[in-house]
């Protein structure tokens, strides 16, 4: 009799909890990505003063706005008619508008290992960019090196504090939207970085 008692108790807090979880991890996507359409909107509103054409916007899925339209998700976005790029910091609140030719490289990171660099795919990347996976993914950064001293890096934050910190697991959607969502401003970093590697090599012929 106790033992049945002990069971549905275990099962009503259990159920207490997630909804807890479920209600704060809502609560959070909605704060989050509010505060990302309001950055947005300033950022491309700035850029309509000044000399930066806006050729592509590159919209990049997080785990906070997978259910949203673009508006409210994080953007990368590139001039291509006079080469330059605006990377958005969401964290500090910050934009930084870069020629092409003063990218660097970019990591991507998952659960603090390293699964990208520069485009060259690690075991954990192979699965990342499209092969079955297991397990959870709790962490999952983009990092952009840029040619600055005072701003030598940008990070763009995918995953962070999934379900209070229990993670995404990876065969979920939601985790395969997310990282489609990065692959082709990754395909767009490769052409730039292919760019600048030749024009360097033009210069010191």
């Amino acid at each position: 009799m106790f033992f049945y008692i002990y069971i549905i108790i275990f099962v009503l807090v259990f159920l207490i909890a997630l909804c807890g979880v479920l209600f704060y991890q809502s609560s959070k996507n909605k704060a989050n990505g509010n505060e990302q359409f309001d950055i947005n909107k300033k950022i491309l509103e700035y850029l309509q003063t000044q000399e930066f054409k806006v050729s592509k916007i590159f919209y990049i899925t997080d785990s906070h706005t997978f259910n949203k339209d673009n508006s409210y998700k994080k953007m990368i976005i590139a001039d291509n008619e006079n080469k330059k790029i605006c990377f958005i910091d969401y964290i500090l609140k910050n934009y930084y508008i870069i020629g092409f030719e003063e990218f660097l490289n970019y990591e991507l990171y998952e659960n603090g290992g390293m699964v990208t660099n520069g485009g060259t795919i690690g075991s954990l990347g192979i699965g990342v960019f499209g092969a079955e996976t297991i397990g959870n993914c709790k962490d999952l950064k983009l990092i952009i090196r840029i040619k600055s001293l005072t701003t030598p890096q940008v990070a763009y934050e995918i995953i962070s504090n999934y379900m209070a910190g229990i993670g995404l697991n990876k065969s979920a959607p939601l985790y395969r939207v997310c990282i489609s969502s990065l692959q082709e401003v990754i395909s767009f970093f490769e052409v730039i970085k292919n760019d600048n590697l030749q024009n360097s090599t033009v210069a010191n012929v």
